[in-house]
């Protein structure tokens, strides 16, 4: 992070609030692992990395804090560790809202929409392909950030205010733990993720609720299998709720 970066997302975003900017350049380093989980984020430095007051590092961390990527101890701001509790518990919610949005998408969404979610599949199958599968790393976030577009426009062309809310709210989280998660994955996973959104676009052209459904269910038990094929789960939590120690260290 520093003030280069910060003065090109303010050409881009002219009208949005520098503390929603540093909050979005902050988030990114966490999300790529370049702040690693239990990580103390100081207020002084980051005004100084970004060439501010601190005044809008506060708020951004603050805004940080409320999204659930960071926790407060005597004032001091840290990033969140990771915990199976949460894992789960986001895990359940996709698979609640995603098939759902999924089937209203399929009566709702545009042709447009529908052109933007296969020209997002062929680059996501063009990502996967072109990733090394050593997700802690610059060479897998483009994947993931096409991972949180691409789902986004889906559940967003349902039409539902509300669910687009609520997963707007934990998508990166998921996503954040998916990439820690999928260090060192199966030999095929990769194959497997690059063509699977394809096959939802194929799907949606049909029109057919019910098939929607069954589809997305089916990419997000893919999901869940490859994140149990890759033990990281087993080996890494057993019965410890903070698993970064062990991974980070």
């Amino acid at each position: 992070m520093n003030q280069e970066q910060l003065k090109i997302l303010k050409e881009q975003n002219p009208f949005a609030a520098l503390h929603d900017l540093i909050s979005d350049l902050i988030m990114q380093d966490i999300i790529s692992f370049r702040i690693a989980p239990g990580t103390r984020l100081v207020e002084s430095a980051l005004a100084e990395g970004f060439g501010v007051s601190r005044s809008p590092v506060r708020a951004a961390l603050e805004k940080l804090y409320q999204k659930g990527y960071l926790y407060q101890t005597d004032r001091h701001f840290y990033v969140k560790e990771f915990s199976e509790k949460e894992y789960r518990d986001l895990s359940d919610l996709s698979r609640m809202i995603e098939p759902y949005a999924a089937g209203e998408a399929a009566r709702k969404l545009t042709n447009a929409q529908l052109r933007q979610l296969y020209d997002m599949a062929y680059e996501l199958q063009r990502l996967y392909h072109l990733a090394t599968g050593e997700t802690i790393s610059d060479s897998f976030m483009p994947v993931m950030d096409m991972e949180y577009q691409f789902h986004t426009l889906l559940v967003n062309a349902a039409g539902n205010d509300v669910i687009s809310r609520i997963y707007e709210d934990y998508k990166y989280r998921i996503l954040y733990y998916r990439s820690y998660i999928l260090t060192n994955p199966p030999a095929d996973v990769l194959d497997i993720l690059a063509n699977d959104h394809i096959l939802i676009c194929d799907t949606l052209k049909f029109r057919d609720p019910d098939m929607a459904i069954a589809v997305v269910k089916r990419h997000l038990s893919v999901s869940k299998l490859v994140i149990q094929r890759s033990r990281v789960l087993e080996s890494e939590w057993g019965n410890e709720e903070d698993i970064t120690a062990q991974k980070m260290g």
